[in-house]
């Protein structure tokens, strides 16, 4: 048995501090309200420098750096930023598989074991899943930056929020349920999926207990919708919902937050955010764009193809650094997603923080096609915005053709709500997808309920939008 001293959680914190650093609901509000920008980036500065610090140590970091040419005393603030090179996914797993079973970002963890520490995941469809360590520091904060969110979108004391995702290797339940109980006084319902809890016994639960809240991904919400129609239950009059906590993706005209408020009756919030920073940006009641964790991120948004940071109001790809990771620490990482930021300003809601936009396509799904980028899932905004189909839809790309006459081919595949003239609707969606997309594609109209064993719809994690079939052999033209 080792001899080594037992980490003991609640030790392993100073909990006034924390508070004082990244203050949980009602406080977030007031003390970042009271903030100028200057003291604001004074405290940002500050813990990005302990950030640089910790990674120095690393040899992610440290090697990385080096490469770049960079030398400790090159970086001396947040104004030397954009000297330090971005990374993203694909290099923590090269990280991993280089240096098992962590990689070189964060095996240092389990040196002496002197904190406790947790292990969370993303990713996963092909190969084994990328873990990611997760510190007392590291955890909490997470939970304070749902718990700032909850109560932003009118979660009170005492209230039941029903987490329809499974507490799992993917933390957003995890954090959802430790927000709710540590962090803002709710009373978390950890029904998990629907392969956990049916849909039915859902709404059950709902009804018999009072849910006042909801987090739970979009197209799980149009099923519950569904089963609540099949069972006779009157979401509005039947249920106690007073918010809905989720991610609604390319929902740039917001046809599926309409959906969605329409069937609930009830205001729907959006939410981003990844694994290893966190809740990055959440709705508050004014659902006028996403507050920014100012205290817990630093946010640039990066010109995809040049990698240079561009100003407020463009749209680009979010690179983010943690401020309060140190196990392990995230310096600019390149999260791939197209976001559109706003300068720090004072919300209808109270709070003055950055704000961004809704999600606007993921970076590393967007094709080429005959020079044009398009991003698959802004076809969301216009299949959900036509009732004939059920809001589903799936991207196939493929190539055609051999030598110089081969291309790349985009169909995308739509489901139709009811056996209706499926032409009307194909003909529909090739004109508005073409004026979407700024390219013509393809459209087939399928069946409802045909795409869910490709896109996951139902299951626990995200809904694919996107099948790539280019390492296949060609098509036919």
């Amino acid at each position: 048995m080792s001899k080594t001293e037992i980490p003991y959680y609640w030790s392993s914190i100073d909990w006034r501090k924390l508070t004082e650093d990244f203050p949980p609901p009602p406080l977030f509000d007031s003390v970042m309200a009271a903030r100028s920008d200057d003291e604001m980036r004074q405290i940002q500065n500050a813990r990005f420098l302990d950030r640089i610090a910790d990674a120095w140590k690393i040899p992610f970091y440290r090697d990385r750096w080096a490469a770049a040419g960079l030398e400790p005393s090159d970086i001396r603030g947040m104004d030397d930023l954009e000297k330090i090179p971005t990374f993203t996914s694909e290099d923590i797993k090269q990280s991993i598989e280089a240096h098992p079973p962590f990689g070189d970002h964060q095996n240092f963890a389990f040196d002496a074991m002197r904190t406790p520490l947790k292990i969370q995941s993303s990713g996963g469809t092909s190969g084994l899943p990328r873990p990611t360590l997760f510190d007392p520091i590291a955890w909490e904060v997470q939970a304070i930056q749902f718990a700032r969110a909850f109560v932003a979108q009118g979660g009170e004391v005492g209230d039941i929020l029903q987490i329809t995702l499974t507490n799992s290797l993917a933390n957003t339940a995890w954090c959802s349920s430790t927000a709710a109980m540590n962090w803002c006084g709710m009373i978390p319902l950890t029904t998990g999926s629907g392969a956990v809890t049916s849909s039915r016994r859902q709404l059950e639960l709902a009804k018999e207990w009072g849910t006042r809240g909801w987090v739970a991904f979009g197209e799980y919400l149009k099923i519950l919708a569904q089963e609540a129609e099949r069972s006779g239950i009157d979401l509005r009059k039947d249920l106690s919902t007073r918010f809905i906590h989720t991610y609604l993706g390319v929902d740039t005209e917001g046809h599926l937050r309409r959906l969605l408020e329409e069937a609930w009756g009830v205001p729907v919030y959006d939410n981003y955010g990844t694994h290893e920073v966190g809740l990055i940006g959440y709705e508050c009641v004014a659902q006028n764009g996403l507050h920014v964790n100012d205290d817990t991120a630093l946010i640039e948004i990066a010109d995809s193809e040049t990698g240079r940071i561009l100003g407020p109001g463009h749209d680009g790809d979010i690179v983010v650094t943690s401020l309060h990771r140190s196990v392990p620490p995230i310096i600019r990482y390149d999260l791939k997603d197209r976001m559109r930021s706003t300068e720090r300003t004072v919300c209808s809601c109270g709070a003055r923080t950055t704000k961004l936009s809704g999600f606007l396509g993921r970076l590393d799904e967007m094709v080429k096609l005959r020079a044009t980028s398009v991003y698959p899932r802004s076809a969301q905004d216009v299949v959900q915005g036509d009732a004939r189909s059920t809001g589903e839809f799936l991207c196939v790309v493929e190539n055609v053709g051999e030598g110089l006459g081969s291309r790349e081919r985009m169909t995308v595949l739509i489901e139709q709500a009811r056996e209706d003239d499926s032409h009307a609707l194909q003909e529909d969606m090739k004109q508005r997808l073409k004026s979407t997309f700024g390219v013509s594609v393809d459209v087939t109209i399928v069946a409802a309920g045909s795409l869910a064993p490709q896109t996951g719809l139902g299951g626990e994690g995200k809904v694919k939008r996107l099948l790539d079939r280019r390492g296949e052999p060609a098509a036919a033209v």
